[in-house]
This record gives C-alpha cells, structure tokens and sequence, in this order.
C-alpha cells in the first residue's frame, strides 16, 4: 500500500510484541508436511539435514527436534555475547551453529541429547499462532533489530535506536519514543496491558502510567473496541502481556511466553486479544493487528542475520557497535487487507513499524536512523498489505483447549537483571507517584508489603 491507500484502508494499527521465541522454533515447523507443508516460508523442512545440526561440547551434532510445550528448568541465553556465539560469524558467514555450545556455556552442562535450543514446536501445540499463520500472513524475514536482549531490542522498537546494548539491572534510559512522535502529530495512541506495562522500566514515563486515557488493564479491550465513540478510540494500540521478568502477576502467572514459561499462557492471552480485536466489524474493516516477538530468546533458527549494521548512537552506553541484525522472530500480518493464508517474504524488523507510521500519518520519514535502515533493506510492513482486497469477515477461532503446568505466584523473587531492574523500577515509580500509584495498579501495594 503507497500512504494515500493506507489512509484509506487502514485506521486502526494493533501491535503485540512477545518474548524471546524464535521463527524456527514457533512457526518453522509449518514447512514440514504434517504441519501444513507451507513451501511459501522459509521453515524447517527436515530435521536430519546436516547444515540444520549444531555442535554440542562432546563434539556431539545435535539436530533440532520436536518439543514439548512445557516449562524449562531455566531461561536460555540471550544476551550479546551469547548471541554472538550462536550466530558463530566467520569470513564465510553466519554459520548458526553456536546454539547449544552458548547454551552449555551458560549452564555448566554438555552432552544432552535434546537441550532446548533445538527444540521446535508445531501448529497444534501452539494453536492460536497456528490459526494465525494460517488465516492471515506470515512474515518469515522479520528480524530482531540488534542480536542481543530484550530491552534494546523493544527499545529499537519504541524509538528506532537503543541506548543499551543488553539488558541491565536498572530502569531504562530515556529516549525518544514513538508515543511522543504520535502526539506531536495529534493521534492518538493507548496502551492496554495484562500486567505491569514494559514502560514501568522508563522513568520520564511514569506520569503517563497513571493516565487511564494513556494506559489501561486489558480488561477494557473489547469493550472499548465495541463501545467506544471514535472521536477518542486510539489510532494506535500497543497489548502487553503480563511479562515473566515483573515481579508482580496480576493475574498469578507470565503470559509473554519468555522462557521458562511455556506457552499455553501467551497462547490464551493472543486469543483473548484477537477475540477482542474482531468484535466490532465496522473497525476490524480498517485494522492492522501485527504480532511479533521481540528477540529470539536463544533458540535455533538456522536464516542467518542481516548484514546491517548499528553503530553506538550519541550519549549510548556502549561503544562498539553491532555489524548486522538479530535472528529471525516470528511476525503475523493480521487484518482484512492481508491474504489468508499468506506469506510475506519482504525483509523486516521492529522498525518496519515505525516507517509505517511514517508513512500513515506523516509525509516524511520517520527518523534518519529509522530511514538508515530502510536504505539498507528494512521495509516498511506496508509492502504486506494489499489495497485490492475487499472486506473479508473475521475467521472465528475454532475451538481450542490449552492446557500445562506450572506453579502459580502474583509476586516473584529478582532472581535475573530484567527482573531486578523490574523491580527496580517498581520501588521508583512508587515512591515518585505514591498513592496514584498504588490506585492504579494496586497488585504493587501487596507485592511492597509481601516483601
């Protein structure tokens, strides 16, 4: 779609960014022909190929194989020196074959058979991503921005550029966000979330947390989408998970899918969000919902990264720069102006959003980093959608049971830097805002006092 058919076609941008899962190891299964034999996605087509199988320390090749949906004994390493160890870079390339050694690394093991990494799951253990994929498109060259961590990853997202190379034990810096660039052009924007929102972590956003305009639970979803006047019904949502690296669960449990927790969770929170996203036809007629992941949270995908770099931007707290992308994640297109059961094959990541705002709500580009990255090969998500389609109904979810295990809590320990800067920044943003705090989210009243 050029700008003109996006203001057209499209009045309501819906984005949900889960955690840390790779393309392989989420929707690379739906190559294979038991699961849908999609030869239009770059997947895992077979499991013995050799170029497929990673190095253990025993000098042991191990293969990726077909998981289980349950939850790990611990989470898997993500962070920059992991991740490039994983994507083992040489003069020839990315080999990704470095997988299971980081792993091993972390953990102090070698010789497992099956060590998570490799592990892939299939369309029917993940059946409200599998319905997804099939109903709507498939974008199976979305990268993570950077390879490293969460939090500069989502902030690549936010802003277009990361002050932080990894993810560390205190709040975020500030930056530039994409809220701010939407209300310097008058759209109106919300955020809606299962848990304590991602932005808890910046301290200059505190002031917004507390705006029931600007952030509200997901309880209010659907019936905001259903009821309320389109004078005040945001432009663009941003839906958040209950996240597992907060100290405080809502709802008694982690919803984002981040390792350890497996992802039946996400899986009904996605379901929820779809259902809510469908209810009112008229909007749905004019809704983009994209779904992607953040970064790939250490496991295996075998499509090497992109060779883009990102040199340390002014005031970063880092100085060496990164030389090329992250791994794939997965990314689903849904929305009427997609075709069922399609596949995008354009080269993506979190800032194809951003550009695609540019080009919804502005003349100009979005930023100069943001425009970099296109001029190396980054599209915009407007390259997926097509203006000849007409209004095609949502496709009701079919029946779908989810169920594993695991053991509930509404608080947790800061057992890892993500949890601790969490933490963190919880303690600050109650003490900063004091009781408007604790009225609007009073889970952090008890989680204070349990401590």
């Amino acid at each position: 779609m050029n700008p003109d058919e996006l203001r057209k076609c499209i009045d309501t941008i819906v984005i949900v960014m889960m955690e840390n899962r790779s393309f392989d190891h989420l929707l690379g299964t739906m190559r294979m022909a038991p699961y849908g034999g999609r030869t239009d996605i770059e997947g895992i087509d077979d499991l013995t190929r050799v170029d497929y199988g990673n190095p253990s320390a025993n000098a042991t090749l191990i293969q990726p194989f077909l998981a289980k949906d349950e939850p790990f004994l611990c989470d898997l390493p993500h962070e920059r020196p992991a991740v490039a160890t994983q994507l083992a870079k040489s003069i020839a390339g990315y080999a990704m074959t470095g997988f299971v050694q980081a792993y091993e690394h972390a953990n102090g093991t070698s010789g497992q058979l099956q060590p998570p990494p490799m592990g892939l799951l299939t369309p029917p253990q993940v059946p409200v991503t599998g319905f997804l994929a099939r109903e709507f498109a498939v974008c199976d060259r979305w990268f993570a921005p950077i390879p490293t961590s969460t939090h500069p990853n989502r902030l690549m997202a936010l802003s277009g550029y990361t002050l932080d190379e990894d993810t560390y034990n205190k709040p975020l810096p500030s930056h530039d966000l994409f809220f701010e660039w939407l209300d310097a052009r008058h759209v109106n924007w919300r955020v809606y979330s299962a848990g304590l929102p991602f932005l808890t972590l910046m301290p200059k956003m505190w002031p917004s947390l507390i705006d029931r305009n600007r952030f509200r639970s997901v309880d209010w979803l659907a019936h905001d989408f259903q009821h309320e006047p389109d004078g005040t019904f945001p432009q663009v949502i941003v839906v958040e998970p209950d996240y597992e690296d907060s100290p405080i669960h809502f709802s008694g449990h982690a919803c984002d899918n981040h390792p350890p927790l497996p992802v039946a969770f996400g899986e009904a929170f996605l379901e929820r969000v779809y259902e809510a996203v469908t209810a009112n036809k008229q909007r749905w007629a004019k809704t983009l919902f994209i779904l992607m992941y953040d970064e790939h949270g250490g496991f295996y995908d075998h499509v090497p990264p992109l060779p883009i770099a990102f040199p340390p931007p002014p005031k970063a707290n880092f100085t060496v720069g990164f030389d090329s992308t992250g791994p794939r994640v997965p990314a689903i297109l849904i929305s009427p102006w997609v075709r069922p059961q399609g596949a995008c094959n354009a080269t993506f990541d979190h800032t194809s959003i951003l550009q695609l705002f540019a080009e919804r709500f502005d003349t100009a580009p979005y930023s100069a980093g943001v425009d970099a990255r296109r001029a190396a090969g980054i599209a915009s998500v407007s390259q997926a959608l097509n203006p000849s389609l007409g209004y095609r109904p949502p496709p009701p979810l079919p029946t779908i049971n989810l169920s594993t295990s695991v053991i509930l809590s509404t608080t947790k320990p800061a057992s890892s830097k993500a949890r601790q800067a969490f933490a963190s920044a919880v303690d600050q943003f109650a003490n900063a805002q004091g009781k408007n705090a604790l009225q609007s989210y009073p889970a952090i009243a008890q989680w204070m006092a349990s401590r």
